[in-house]
């Protein structure tokens, strides 16, 4: 238990050391940096790590300059030069003291050896080595070679003495895995117990941080909505909360794991998977984010009287997802060490392709940006598009726009045919048209025709979503089997639900208008008359006049006596009303 203690206090201390500690300038008197031959990279190599021994933490960060990384891990370069530093000068520290003058300016190879010996392990044999050698750019660094066995030649010498004349590293690491048991320095599957250890104990601190910042997260997200009224279900907040667990556990990885020494390519591949993991959890994050505030948005949407946020929150949503994962991908690509700035410049050549190739994508996301623009409809609007596909518009994509037909089926309408079709939007009308013919017996006398038309216009003032400045009802034609009244009439009604109820129920009060006035309704049918000769009723009141005078002078009895009014009906107002309105 003591020994678990004391793991957790040197993984604490490490991580502040690497955060506060350490902020000393750098001494200007320490030698150049050109490396351009073993004496003066020896040199540098030793100013710098002395300067470390006494307290410049930002020294190691030079030190390293004078190695030969180029077979080291991009992702763990640095962390593992840095251990590479410290078991470098602990390592010539139990050597032999180290004399600058000795060291030749100009070897006769391209490779300066300082120390090397041979380590058997397991049958096998390991030439380590403490090498400068020159680069390709004719700087002298420490070879490859050096940086890779540094670690068994560490501990081959672990238990020599420090030579005279140097300044001991006796820093609080140093000091800590000296105070560690015995058993945390022995191997078990290629790394130390102790290591074992500080693994599981990593592990450990990422879970408790990962439920830490999801209770964090779920009470901010509870907040942010419930002050809205605004229901976010549990599949969502699991959606949202699990990849930001996912990355608190691989920041943590990242942070913590190497400080516990391990090697290289342990060490690189554990951080690559961490940034993998990190990486595609943050991209499920923003994903998911962008989910939860098109819904934050979509709720405040419902309630403000603007129907355009209807449509511009979902094509919001869509673009943002989009981008996030094209982001992603790129992201994903750089952690699994791909060459996206090669990948990216070969979609540049091969652009025209791609543009001509979906030109129909390309025509259809401008088409969304014109409808969100130019706006010719509403979520919700009743439509027909080029005089075929009509419904209610329930969605506006980024490719299509998908519209509700009356018999429930889903149309998808490419955006790019929007552009160049018209729209007719049912769903903007003020009012709603109502144009039909009635027809009655030819029998019915004309002051029943009249009596029964200004019914009708009784029931339309009378009804409550009726327009009552604009309707007409005439008897407008003589059909083949009917007396043709025309109804031609207009409601205000806020959708088409109401719009046909209330058709049904002026039709019914029609009907039941007839019913009561004794109006007999037509429909097509055949009667044959008989008749021997000419009309008696013209016979016995016209004989020796011609049917011209007859005619004309009928028309001039009736005209004098007309049933109807003499101004139009088609409105409130009554034509015929005494004051002259």
């Amino acid at each position: 238990m003591q020994s678990i203690k004391k793991v957790i206090l040197f993984l604490l201390l490490s991580l502040c050391s690497h955060q506060v500690f350490g902020q000393v300038t750098i001494n200007k008197s320490f030698p150049s940096d050109t490396f351009e031959n073993p004496r003066s990279t020896m040199q540098y190599f030793l100013k710098t790590m002395k300067a470390y021994k006494e307290g410049n933490k930002n020294a190691l960060d030079l030190a390293i300059k004078t190695f030969n990384t180029s077979e080291l891990d991009d992702k763990s370069q640095i962390v593992s030069s840095k251990l590479a530093a410290r078991r470098l000068i602990q390592t010539i520290d139990r050597i032999k003291y180290v004399k600058i003058h000795k060291i030749p300016k100009y070897p006769k190879s391209d490779k300066w050896i300082f120390s090397k010996i041979n380590i058997v392990n397991n049958n096998s044999v390991l030439k380590a080595e403490i090498a400068i050698g020159k680069t390709k750019d004719k700087k002298w660094l420490f070879t490859p070679q050096t940086l890779k066995t540094i670690e068994a030649y560490h501990l081959k010498v672990a238990d020599h003495k420090i030579v005279k004349g140097v300044i001991t590293l006796n820093d609080f690491r140093t000091r800590f895995k000296s105070s560690m048991p015995e058993f945390t320095s022995i191997k078990t599957f290629e790394i130390l117990n102790g290591q074992w250890l500080s693994i599981f104990l990593i592990v450990l601190i990422g879970l408790i941080l990962k439920q830490i910042v999801n209770l964090l997260v779920n009470r901010f997200t509870h907040k942010l909505f419930f002050k809205n009224n605004i229901q976010l279900t549990e599949k969502k907040k699991k959606r949202l909360t699990f990849p930001i667990g996912l990355i608190v556990i691989a920041l943590t990885w990242i942070i913590l794991i190497p400080l516990i020494e391990l090697d290289d390519k342990l060490l690189s591949f554990l951080l690559r998977m961490a940034n993998i993991l990190m990486t595609v959890a943050i991209v499920l994050t923003a994903h998911h984010i962008v989910d939860v505030v098109a819904i934050y948005f979509q709720e405040l949407a419902k309630k403000s009287d603007n129907k355009f946020d209807d449509i511009l929150v979902p094509l919001l949503r869509k673009a943002g997802k989009t981008f996030v994962l094209a982001i992603g991908l790129i992201a994903i690509g750089n952690s699994l060490s791909l060459d996206m700035k090669s990948l990216l410049a070969g979609l540049g050549i091969g652009g025209i392709a791609f543009a001509l190739a979906a030109k129909d994508t390309i025509s259809n996301l401008f088409g969304s940006l014109t409808v969100l623009l130019d706006r010719p409809f509403r979520i919700g609007d009743w439509v027909q598009i080029d005089g075929g596909v009509e419904g209610s518009i329930e969605e506006v994509g980024l490719r299509s726009t998908r519209v509700r037909t009356s018999y429930d089926s889903l149309v998808s309408v490419p955006n790019g045919t929007l552009t160049n079709s018209y729209i007719d939007n049912y769903g903007q009308r003020t009012y709603r048209r109502f144009s039909t013919h009635i027809g009655i017996e030819y029998g019915t006398p004309p002051h029943l025709i009249e009596a029964f038309c200004e019914g009708i216009r009784q029931i339309i003032l009378s009804h409550q979503w009726t327009r009552k400045d604009m309707f007409h009802v005439y008897l407008n034609q003589l059909g083949a089997s009917s007396l043709d009244i025309l109804l031609y009439c207009f409601w205000k009604v806020p959708n088409r639900s109401t719009e046909l109820s209330e058709r049904h129920r002026l039709l019914i009060d029609i009907l039941r208008l007839g019913e009561e006035m004794g109006i007999s309704f037509a429909f097509p049918t055949q009667t044959l008359h008989m008749q021997n000769t000419e009309s008696t009723l013209y016979q016995e009141e016209n004989s020796g006049v011609d049917a011209y005078q007859y005619g004309k002078s009928k028309a001039k009895d009736i005209t004098k006596d007309p049933y109807t009014m003499k101004k139009p009906r088609s409105g409130a107002i009554d034509p015929e009303d005494k004051l002259g309105l």
